[in-house]
């Protein structure tokens, strides 16, 4: 199952950096962040019924995404961008709508709602970000 979440994680962090234009992601929590938009994609909670079951499992990422640092006096207005759910080309949850296999890593998956809008500390610094929920569901074959 490890490769089957490793897959996920990464095809998430496909999903939004072949739509959002110059992000970076981590498939790792980072402890400082140089280039943004950062997103930092990792999971939430697996539901153990369906895991033990062993023929698919379902879960929830949750997709940090890290705009800019809190002193550019931009970073909130790219924020409301990267929310948009419209965005060409800089929104997350536009790029996610556009995806809802993560780059062929699951059956499907939904954003369920962003949280956490505002103010993020990350290895001692404070950037501006929002976190987005994503439920997806995988069959193993």
């Amino acid at each position: 199952m490890a490769t089957n979440i490793r897959s996920i994680i990464i095809g998430a962090g496909s999903a939004i950096s072949n739509r959002v234009s110059n992000s970076q992601v981590y498939d790792y929590p980072p402890d400082s962040v140089n280039q943004f938009p950062a997103i930092i994609p990792m999971v939430d909670n697996l539901d153990m019924a369906m895991v033990m079951a062993g023929n698919s499992f379902q879960g929830t990422l949750r997709i940090v995404c890290l705009v800019e640092r809190a002193d550019v006096r931009e970073a909130w207005l790219r924020m409301y961008d990267m929310m948009d759910t419209t965005g060409s080309g800089t929104s997350v949850i536009a790029a996610l709508k556009a995806d809802a296999t993560l780059n062929a890593s699951v059956d499907s998956s939904y954003i369920a709602g962003v949280q956490n809008i505002g103010a993020k500390e990350v290895g001692g610094h404070v950037y501006i970000g929002f976190d987005v929920m994503l439920p997806f569901v995988f069959t193993v074959t």
